[in-house]
């Protein structure tokens, strides 16, 4: 929750000036429910069913189409198609990464 409550904070910073322009933007959001996805599927405990893992995916676009929705009232900002589908990839990568890990490590134990 804390980390979902940062990417929202980021995001109502009002005409935000990133370097590197389209790309970085992209990237940044990515980057961010990447780590969003991670978080979730670590508080949910150590065993996941794949119905959790969808469970997160779907929570995580739907988060991404709120912080999107919200920020076309933020001056300098605007609800950007793109930036949601750099969310949804980041949170899908983010548990995917995450579940394997965890896969790994109880397949090592």
């Amino acid at each position: 929750m804390a980390w979902g409550a940062f990417i929202l904070a980021l995001t109502s910073v009002p005409n935000p000036n990133l370097p590197g322009g389209f790309h970085a933007d992209k990237l940044g959001h990515f980057a961010m429910y990447a780590v969003l996805g991670a978080l979730s599927v670590r508080a949910l405990g150590p065993r996941l069913a794949a119905r959790a893992l969808v469970g997160i995916l779907v929570g995580a676009a739907i988060f991404g189409v709120f912080d999107e929705w919200h920020q076309q009232f933020i001056p300098g900002r605007s609800l950007d198609r793109a930036d949601w589908f750099a969310d949804a990839l980041g949170a899908t990568f983010g548990v995917m990464l995450s579940a394997a890990v965890r896969s790994r490590r109880e397949s090592s134990t």
